[in-house]
């Protein structure tokens, strides 16, 4: 993947404009028990568009969060490896995604952080779900929406643990120009990311359009990893009623692409509010 390469957009977007509701705790993850081909419909959408990377539907899969919903441990190993076939499609890559813990608490914390959980509390948390992942032999991992430097270095320090040799990128949400949401430095969480050998790309999702670029240029490192950038379309998550607040067309800019693209930026895509018509938008300006 040495050239531009362009992810998916929100899976949430595809499923919710396809009919589906999505306000529970597990968000699109419950689709996986009762509606699979409504997430293989969504893949679809975005595989027309020229996605070349898809995202699977395992954020919000968690053992502990799919078993206080009524979920058996061997339903939750059966959709965790169901989120990756479900995305297999020929010429596009699977990316199986890893959600933050905040994802787990369903209350907003993954653009907060600050769990208050120590590094091994937080290994213990994700490790299950990560085996199971590496299990289901993705193309890559997908870390994404990490609030906070604590839960990187946990997951990061787990993979080597459980002998990873599946490339990842890992991405962080954002609260500013140079802080992602926890408050800590951008800068210091591509740092910490480029410590790993099996590491694709650092970056940003999750995260408003207009804060990427100054972002990226307070973390651009010569001989580090190049950028992943998967921006929301700008809107604000109301975590109580679980929707988005906003204009529904807003979205990204080919300014706002070209400079990413210029400050080391090698994949992009979109992250919530971002559906498989920006995609496709987007597509020719990566492949001009």
């Amino acid at each position: 993947m040495s050239e531009l390469t362009l992810i998916d957009g929100g899976l949430s977007t595809a499923l919710e404009a396809l009919g589906n509701s999505l306000n529970t705790s597990l968000w699109s993850g419950e689709l996986l028990r009762n509606h699979a081909e409504q997430i293989r419909a969504a893949h679809q959408l975005f595989v027309d568009a020229g996605a070349q990377v898809l995202i699977t539907s395992s954020y919000q899969v968690t053992y502990p969060g799919c078993q206080s919903q009524g979920w058996s441990e061997a339903e939750v190993d059966a959709a965790l490896i169901a989120s990756t076939e479900l995305a297999r499609f020929d010429g596009v890559k699977v990316a199986a995604s890893v959600g933050p813990y905040g994802a787990y608490l369903a209350d907003g914390s993954e653009y907060r952080g600050n769990y208050g959980l120590s590094k091994e509390e937080l290994k213990d948390f994700h490790r299950a779900r990560l085996a199971k992942l590496i299990e289901s032999k993705p193309d890559l991992l997908a870390i994404e929406t990490i609030p906070e430097l604590t839960e990187a270095a946990a997951i990061i320090e787990l993979l080597t643990e459980l002998s990873n040799t599946i490339p990842f990128w890992i991405s962080f949400s954002c609260k500013s120009e140079s802080e992602i949401s926890s408050g800590e430095l951008f800068v210091d969480a591509v740092t910490l990311a480029n410590s790993s050998l099996q590491l694709l790309a650092v970056g940003i999702n999750c995260t408003a359009p207009d804060l990427i670029a100054p972002l990226l240029e307070s973390a651009v490192l010569h001989d580090g990893a190049p950028f992943v950038v998967y921006p929301n379309s700008g809107r604000q998550w109301d975590a109580v009623n679980k929707v988005w607040l906003g204009d529904p067309e807003l979205s990204f800019t080919r300014a706002q692409i070209d400079a990413w693209i210029a400050l080391g930026t090698q994949f992009i895509g979109g992250c919530c509010g971002v559906g498989p018509r920006d995609i496709a938008n987007i597509a020719p300006l990566l492949h001009a």
